[in-house]
C-alpha cells in the first residue's frame, strides 16, 4: 500500500464519516477567516492526520479548499488558491527529489 494513498490509509473511516461535516464547516470560512486543523481535530475528536486526509479527499473531489499557515478555507475565486497550488507543487518536487536520491543510493 502506498504511503500517500490517504483514502486507503487507516483514516479512511474518518474521511467517510467526517468529510461532509468538514466541508460544511469549510464553506463557512473564507481566506480572511480560516479554520485551523487543531480546531477541526478538537471539534470532531479526530487526529490531525485524519484532518489532512479529509482535506486531501475533498480536494481530489474538486472542492476548492485553500490553506496557509493560518488554516483552511473554502475559496470563492481562483486567485485564492494560487499559493496553495504552488505549495502543493513544491511538495511534489521535493518528494520527487527524495525518490531520485533513494534511487541513487545503491546505483554504484
Amino acid at each position: 500500500m502506498p504511503l500517500t494513498s490517504f483514502p486507503n490509509s487507516n483514516h479512511s473511516a474518518a474521511v467517510e464519516a467526517h468529510a461532509p461535516t468538514v466541508l460544511r464547516g469549510l464553506r463557512a470560512r473564507d481566506q480572511d477567516n480560516p479554520v485551523t486543523a487543531r480546531e477541526i481535530t478538537e471539534a470532531l475528536e479526530i487526529p490531525g492526520p485524519a484532518v489532512r486526509a479529509i482535506v486531501h479527499y475533498l480536494r481530489t473531489e474538486g472542492y476548492p479548499i485553500g490553506s496557509s499557515g493560518k488554516g483552511y478555507w473554502y475559496a470563492r475565486r481562483p486567485g485564492e488558491l494560487g499559493a496553495t497550488i504552488d505549495h502543493l507543487e513544491q511538495r511534489i518536487r521535493s518528494m520527487a527529489a527524495a525518490a531520485n536520491g533513494l534511487r541513487k543510493a545503491f546505483s554504484d
